[in-house]
C-alpha cells in the first residue's frame, strides 16, 4: 500500500508534527498574519444559504445565527457541571495515549484548577445525546442542516451525530479534514475559537530531499488559506473536504453538527466501508497510519457496524 504523499491528509505522528510546526514558524506561519478573513453573513435565510453557499461549496460564517439558543444565552461551565456532574466522558480522546475516563463534573473541576496554562484539557466529540439527552433542548436543530442525508441512510436516531467540544484556553485541534465526505457545521456556544481553513486542493508534498515543501503550500492558489474567530451565536458552514485547524482563544464550548449532501453519498459509503474493512482485516497497519486517532477510528467503526448489524468478529475469520 502506497503512503499518502500529501502530508496534510496523513494522520501518522511524523506528518502531524510537521504540519503543526508549520503553523508556528516558516512560510506558512508568515502567511497567517495576512490571510484574509472568511466571509461573515448576517440574517441569511435558508434559501439564500442553500443557493449562495451550499450549492456552490463556499464556506461562510453565519454571524449570530443561533444567538437565541438557550445554550448560548444561559450556559456556563459551572452550570453544566451541576447538570451533568456524574455523566461519564472520555477526556482528550483524540490522543490514544492521553485519553482517560472521567465524569463531566470532575472534568470541569480539573479545568478550573488547571490554571498554569500548560497542557490544556479538552473534551472532544462528546455525543451528549446518548449520555445527557436533556441538553438537546437547549440546542435546537439547525435549519440549514436539514439536508443531511444520513437520516435516509441510517435512520433518524443514528443520523444526527451531534457533538459537544468543550475545552480550555490554549487547546488545539490540529489541521485535518473531516472524514466520510460530510459538511461541517459548528455552532459556538461559550467563548471563542480561532479557525484556520484551507481549500480541499491544498497540498503539502515532500521535495527531492524529503523535506516538506512549505513554500509551495504557502504560494499555491489552491491553498486558499483564510482565518476567522467564531464567537457565541455564530455558526460556521464548511463544505466537505476543507482542511481546518482550531485554537481555543478562551475556555470554549461548541456544537459540532455534520451533514451529508446526497451528492456525496457514494463517496461517504465507500469511505465508511473502507475504514470498517481496514479495521477488521488489517488493524496493525491502521494503528500505524492513524497512531494518535486509532481508538477514535475503532469507536467509529464499531458504531457503524452496530448500526448495520455487522459482526466484526466474523470478518476477522
Amino acid at each position: 500500500m502506497q503512503p499518502e504523499r500529501n502530508l496534510l491528509k496523513r494522520r501518522d505522528i511524523e506528518a502531524l508534527r510537521t504540519v503543526e510546526a508549520a503553523f508556528h514558524s516558516g512560510p506558512l506561519a508568515e502567511l497567517l498574519g495576512s490571510a484574509p478573513e472568511l466571509e461573515r453573513r448576517t440574517g441569511l435565510t435558508k434559501d439564500e444559504f442553500d443557493r449562495e453557499y451550499r450549492a456552490q461549496g463556499r464556506p461562510v460564517v453565519l454571524a449570530g445565527h443561533v444567538s437565541d439558543w438557550p445554550s448560548v444565552r444561559e450556559w456556563t461551565f459551572r452550570s453544566l457541571a451541576e447538570r451533568c456532574a456524574d455523566v461519564p466522558v472520555v477526556v482528550d480522546s483524540y490522543n490514544s495515549k492521553a485519553a482517560r475516563k472521567s465524569t463531566f463534573g470532575a472534568f470541569v473541576t480539573r479545568l478550573e484548577e488547571n490554571t498554569d496554562g500548560e497542557d490544556p484539557i479538552y473534551l472532544q466529540e462528546w455525543l451528549y445525546r446518548s449520555s445527557a439527552p436533556a441538553l438537546a433542548e437547549d440546542m435546537p436543530e439547525l435549519d440549514i442542516a436539514r439536508y443531511d442525508f444520513r437520516r435516509e441512510l441510517y435512520g433518524e436516531a443514528a443520523s444526527t451525530n451531534h457533538q459537544l467540544w468543550i475545552g480550555q484556553r490554549g487547546g488545539v485541534t490540529r489541521l485535518h479534514q473531516d472524514a466520510y465526505s460530510v459538511d461541517v457545521l459548528h455552532a459556538q456556544i461559550v467563548g471563542e475559537k480561532r479557525w484556520y481553513v484551507m481549500g480541499p486542493g491544498a497540498e503539502l508534498l515532500p521535495g527531492p530531499d524529503g523535506e516538506a515543501r512549505l513554500d509551495a503550500l504557502a504560494a499555491s492558489p489552491d491553498t486558499r488559506l483564510t482565518r476567522f474567530v467564531l464567537r457565541p451565536g455564530d455558526v460556521l458552514y464548511l463544505p466537505a473536504g476543507w482542511f481546518h485547524r482550531i485554537e481555543l482563544v478562551t475556555d470554549s464550548i461548541g456544537l459540532g453538527r455534520k451533514a451529508l449532501d446526497e451528492s456525496r453519498l457514494r463517496a461517504h459509503v465507500r469511505q465508511r466501508i473502507g475504514e470498517l474493512l481496514a479495521l477488521a482485516l488489517n488493524p496493525d497497519e491502521l494503528r500505524v497510519t492513524h497512531s494518535e486517532l486509532f481508538d477514535v477510528v475503532v469507536a467509529r467503526a464499531r458504531s457503524l457496524a452496530d448500526r448495520m448489524d455487522i459482526d466484526l468478529s466474523r470478518l476477522r475469520q
